[in-house]
């Protein structure tokens, strides 16, 4: 398991591995900003506070410089899908089966 920490003077999220103590940085450049981003490309302004999604995609970070959401790794890119074929429509003429007869009387009871 994992621990995050906010690294409020180096304007960075850390995460430190529990069983080894190995820390490693997943987000801030270091530079004193306030800019959404992946991993380092985002930049933080003292954090203070940080929350992970539950499938530890997305971090939400803050700090003086407001509310900040850093995706941790570029999003995989869209699955590729083969185009569906679909056959003519045949609505109108189903529905035209359950009309009934048209020559038939109709009336309510």
């Amino acid at each position: 398991s994992a621990l995050f920490v906010a690294d409020n003077g180096n304007h960075k999220i850390r995460r430190v591995e529990v069983a080894t103590g190995e820390v490693t940085t997943i987000a801030g450049s270091g530079t004193r900003g306030s800019a959404d981003g992946v991993g380092e490309a985002s930049e933080f302004r003292y954090p203070t506070e940080v929350a992970i999604s539950a499938d530890g995609s997305t971090l939400l970070v803050g700090s003086n410089g407001g509310l900040r959401q850093v995706c941790v790794a570029a999003p995989p890119p869209p699955p590729s899908f083969a185009p569906i074929v679909v056959p003519p429509s045949t609505f109108s003429a189903d529905m035209a089966k359950t009309w009934g007869d048209a020559s038939l009387p109709q009336g309510m009871v």
